[in-house]
């Protein structure tokens, strides 16, 4: 298989190829030799660079995503496709009270429904080349994070059907593993603040009740350290690549410390997540 003049070892589907985590691995692992597919609703997005194709791709969109699933076929021919990546996501945030509807479907729409149809579109591919599937999760899909619901929800049902394609295709040689990072240094949190201020005020009710949570958890995300994506670019390479891939591989300390929460007894786990997220000192109503 030819691009560019070079000769590509393996082909791999990167669905948000343009973000940090996606554009990261589009770049080692075109480095690596690898022929990279890599998505964006706007393709123009996606750096050019030798070895990387730029494919459009809307995951709210059937006819959009039956197009890339043909694009991809056009660049693996007969030989198949040796990985998918599903990485693109957009998170909706804020009290679930005020999260209008169609956020929330917008929500689901791209992170579970629409990663599942490109899957389901390029399953073929990849079981001809006996390729890879890697999913790209959230801690927030293992523990329920207050004003994370809605992408809380929609990577637990993520996750749920990472589970089941799993042990599906396990027995067709198709390996599926889910790479779960912490918080990243990532513009994905900006931009969900900004879709959010875009949907305009809260109710005057909504404003009195919550102001003082949204207020707090603010001030406490202010303070996290945000990590790196090379260590979650190198958790998908991994599982890509190496002979026996994990079936999770939990990146990031945040991440794995949710982990120990999520096997708290669930009052001592709210307790937890509550002064995690700066909420223990709000009082309850009278």
């Amino acid at each position: 298989m030819h691009l560019g003049g070079r000769t590509m070892a393996k082909t791999v589907l990167i669905t948000g190829g343009s973000g940090g985590v996606g554009s990261a691995l589009t770049k080692r692992l075109a480095d690596d030799g690898w022929q990279v597919l890599a998505t964006a609703r706007d393709p123009r997005a996606i750096e050019p660079r030798d070895g990387v194709v730029a494919v459009a791709l809307d995951l709210t969109d059937e006819a959009s995503i039956a197009a890339a699933a043909a694009t991809v076929h056009e660049h693996t021919g007969d030989h198949g496709l040796d990985g998918l990546v599903n990485n693109a996501g957009v998170i909706v945030q804020g009290p679930l009270e005020e999260v209008p509807a169609v956020e929330l479907r917008r929500q689901f729409d791209v992170n579970v429904l629409g990663q599942m149809a490109i899957t389901q579109q390029v399953l073929p591919m990849l079981r001809t080349a006996r390729g890879r599937i890697v999913n790209v999760g959230a801690p927030t899909g293992r523990v329920a994070i207050p004003l994370m619901g809605p992408i809380g929800a929609s990577k637990a049902a993520f996750h749920s059907l990472n589970d089941a394609l799993r042990m599906e295709l396990r027995h067709q040689g198709i390996a599926v593993s889910l790479v779960v990072p912490g918080a990243l240094e990532t513009e994905i949190f900006a931009k969900a603040a900004a879709a959010a201020q875009a949907a305009g005020p809260a109710s005057a009710e909504a404003e009195r009740v919550y102001a003082p949570v949204v207020k707090a958890a603010t001030e406490r995300m202010a303070d996290m350290k945000p990590k790196p994506v090379a260590a979650t670019v190198k958790a998908i390479r991994s599982a890509l690549t190496e002979r026996g891939p994990k079936a999770r591989y939990t990146v990031g300390s945040d991440a794995r410390q949710l982990e120990l929460v999520r096997r708290l007894p669930t009052r001592l786990r709210d307790r937890a997540v509550m002064a995690a997220v700066g909420l223990s000192r709000i009082p309850s109503a009278a």
